[in-house]
């Protein structure tokens, strides 16, 4: 804020009489108390965090594994938990946390849509006054057949019963723009299943979080880490205390809107380690302090402004267009990618395939051109299919050209033998 003496001696006022002089004096104290109380203002409301949930923080321990060495009561940081005994809320609720039901995809989206949208309204919330349904989970074709049924059965259920609360996982990558408008109009919280292991796997995250900002929906969105063991053979998440401190960081960097961030599965050792780390979660800085320079700069990597075309894609980020129950491909077949375009300027007419590994064939089964990706922005690039592929998503060989483009492609890790 300007000095209101600098703002006199600037406007050419030069000359004050004596006896005004205490006037002016008690004027601008007044004015720069006003002001500067105004300021505060202005900073804290620019700093307030919109409640999710009704919490003003999230802290989300959405799946806890029931063993004899682990007690969830035992957690002190959790503001949102997973109960698979729907009456438990009425503990939880004394201790201030927010309790959900969960509920899969599966029979949602293998029944028509007046079905699901029953299912999730007619589910037993054990008398809650204030129901929270944890949907496992959306985001299956980017824009596709499933996802567009997904936006709406999440539509329907909130039109039908309001005070019901969603809170959906979202898989796969970054958020296509059908579901996170539907996220962004009826979902109380988006949870980004964010399940990696280790550095080279936290461009996973930094996408995720970029589509959420872009659609709106980061402040009522957290990130989800995977704890301990993964769900595949070989795979591994966050594995020791040190690393799931590092994916904390990360996400205080790249996501400071964020109200809090959550965990998947876990060992007692680890999720106590988590317990431990979020007791001051908003503590962690949001500048990047104690990461890396490599993982700094993957931040930049979406953050800073690029004056040419600048595309971000991944063999991880192409899914078939499933039919509408998911059981089975639509007609004609088709791959649907999702493509990034960070650059100040329109990306036009890129060139996508993917193809099967030099052991298994090496001959290209789909491919298509993008008419359009527009700059600071995203595209899902539709492929057509027309030969037979050998290998499954992250495992195909994708290919883009790009002419005037920057391209960022990132990889998945293979699997530990």
């Amino acid at each position: 804020m300007k000095s209101p003496f600098k703002e006199m001696m600037h406007s050419g006022v030069t000359m004050i009489k004596p006896s005004s002089i205490h006037q002016v004096i008690a004027g601008a104290l007044l004015v720069a108390a006003a002001g500067g109380t105004l300021a505060v203002r202005l900073d804290a409301a620019r700093h307030a965090k919109t409640k999710v949930l009704g919490l003003n923080k999230v802290i989300a321990f959405t799946f806890v594994p029931t063993t004899k060495d682990f007690d969830p009561k035992q957690l002190r940081s959790v503001t949102l938990i997973g109960v698979s005994n729907p009456g438990d809320w009425k503990y939880w609720e004394s201790r201030g946390v927010v309790a959900g039901v969960g509920h899969t995809w599966y029979d949602l989206l293998r029944s028509p849509i007046d079905k699901a949208v029953d299912a999730l309204v007619g589910q037993d919330y054990g008398g809650n006054p204030h129901p929270v349904n944890m949907i496992d989970e959306f985001g299956f074709d980017y824009g596709g057949r499933m996802d567009q049924k997904s936006a709406q059965v999440l539509r329907l259920t909130k039109r039908k019963k309001p005070e019901l609360a969603l809170a959906v996982w979202e898989m796969r990558g970054p958020i296509p723009q059908v579901l996170a408008e539907a996220y962004r109009d009826v979902a109380d919280l988006v949870m980004l299943e964010s399940y990696v292991s280790n550095q080279r796997q936290y461009w996973w995250i930094a996408t995720q979080v970029w589509s959420a900002r872009k659609y709106g929906i980061l402040p009522k969105t957290i990130v989800v880490l995977g704890v301990g063991k993964g769900g595949n053979p070989g795979e591994n998440w966050a594995e020791t205390k040190e690393e799931l401190e590092q994916q904390i960081r990360f996400v205080r960097l790249i996501a400071p809107e964020s109200p809090g961030v959550g965990f998947y599965s876990g060992t007692p050792e680890l999720l106590t380690s988590a317990d431990d780390l979020c007791a001051h979660f908003f503590n962690f800085p949001t500048n990047g302090a104690g990461l890396p320079a490599e993982v700094r700069d993957l931040a930049k990597t979406f953050s800073r402004r690029y004056a040419k075309p600048t595309l971000v894609v991944s063999p991880s980020f192409v899914e078939p267009n499933y039919t509408e129950d998911g059981k089975g491909i639509e007609e004609p077949k088709a791959m649907r990618a999702y493509l990034i375009n960070l650059g100040d300027q329109d990306a036009q007419n890129v060139k996508v395939r993917l193809r099967n590994p030099p052991n298994l064939g090496g001959n290209v089964f789909a491919e298509g051109v993008v008419p359009l990706i527009p700059k600071r922005g995203e595209t899902i690039g539709v492929l057509r299919v027309t030969d037979l592929w050998r290998v499954w998503v992250g495992q195909w060989i994708l290919e883009v050209d790009a002419p005037g483009c920057d391209v960022l492609s990132f990889k998945p890790e293979p699997a530990a033998k």
